[in-house]
């Protein structure tokens, strides 16, 4: 087996929804595996059992969240919770609105939109056109003027003077830090922080502090939830004044550890609620390394019907354009494997047939048992 980088196909984040049936040659296969090792490396507490219903509902929650931008207005029960100040505070001082994309959150910019915040969203250049078109269908041109409503394209070199620009003439900017955004070119990863979250630490996007340093404005942590029967809640916490005292480094690295200490609440208790999950192996950092499943050892040679089964708490397989691979929650890791093995694997793993440990071994798949890839069904 040859050791691979798992590497994620453009669309398969963005399409077959519609199937919520779990199978090695379902739409949703290959997504919910990823998922499901970043909820066994970060939330380690939730059993494997509530990986499908949380991931199901995640899905659902996405859904939710993009019909939501054609409502006009603002929902009846939406609920906003203000930590320690008021709506007239972001008026009167501009900053930066740092939120993430959990909940209902598009309904912050329609909040702050619906109460007269003049504000700019930073996006990356991918989704630029698509939000584009998303606040012209929401607002008319005479409203977006109104508002100051414009988009800046994160990943354009100018992108830092354009914010500055925008917050000298009292516009607020609204930026998500889980995104795949920042100022400027950051392929090179200059503008990440490591952090801890969760269970693991995460490579974290720093723009938001490091604007704030730069122009001396306040960060505004805002996280978007929902509550019973889907209600959207938005909680505005304690802003994040910048410390000039402070190395800008070290004003980064706790203003956005406290972001995210605001976000890691509500995914404990509802992980369904953070789209992020999609794409998080992306920026994790795995220093906790969990423990594989525990089970008896191996028993002794001379039995002969010790059946197997797929180890699918810590081991999945999948199929990407023609290549075929077993894939290692723990750590995210993929080994390319050859088909006829694959399809053994969908044969332990479906339980299509009575397979031993005997006839693994006979059959060139003894690693299977040695790597704990299958375990003895005792």
């Amino acid at each position: 087996m040859v050791k691979d980088k798992l590497i994620i196909p453009a669309g398969f984040f963005t399409s077959g929804h519609e199937n919520n049936r779990f199978a090695p040659i379902s739409s949703l296969w290959y997504k919910f595996q990823v998922v499901s090792a970043s909820f066994h490396n970060f939330l380690p507490s939730l059993e494997y059992r509530e990986h499908e219903p949380n991931f199901i509902r995640l899905l659902e929650n996405q859904k939710r969240t993009y019909a939501e931008q054609y409502i006009s207005g603002l929902p009846d029960k939406l609920k906003v919770r203000f930590h320690g100040y008021t709506l007239q505070d972001i008026k009167d001082r501009p900053g930066i609105i740092c939120t993430f994309h959990s909940g209902s959150f598009r309904m912050i910019g329609h909040y702050l939109a619906e109460n007269g915040i003049s504000f700019v969203l930073l996006v990356s250049k991918d989704g630029l056109q698509r939000e584009d078109e998303l606040a012209s269908r929401k607002y008319d041109e005479r409203q977006r003027q109104m508002l100051g409503l414009d988009l800046i394209d994160a990943n354009d070199s100018n992108s830092l003077f354009r914010i500055t620009r925008e917050l000298r003439k009292g516009k607020s900017i609204l930026i998500y830090a889980d995104g795949n955004t920042g100022t400027g070119d950051e392929r090179s990863g200059h503008n990440l922080l490591s952090i801890p979250f969760l269970n693991q630490q995460i490579r974290a996007r720093a723009g938001a502090a490091f604007i704030s340093h730069l122009t001396s404005v306040p960060i505004y942590p805002v996280i978007s939830t929902r509550q019973w029967k889907y209600v959207p809640c938005l909680d505005f916490f304690r802003p994040i004044l910048p410390d000039k005292k402070l190395n800008r480094q070290v004003f980064a690295e706790q203003a956005i550890s406290r972001i995210y200490k605001y976000l890691e609440k509500a995914v404990e208790k509802k992980p369904w609620q953070w789209e992020a999950w999609l794409y998080l192996h992306e920026h994790a950092g795995i220093t906790n390394p969990i423990p594989e499943q525990e089970s008896l050892p191996i028993r002794a040679e001379g039995k002969k019907k010790r059946q197997v089964r797929f180890n699918e708490q810590d081991y999945s397989f999948f199929s990407v354009y023609g290549k075929y691979f077993l894939f290692r929650k723990s750590n995210y890791q993929c080994f390319e494997i050859e088909r006829w093995l694959y399809r053994r694997l969908i044969g332990i793993y479906m339980q299509d047939y009575a397979y031993t440990v005997a006839m693994l071994k006979r059959n060139r798949m003894g690693s299977l048992v040695t790597n704990r890839v299958v375990l003895e069904i005792q």
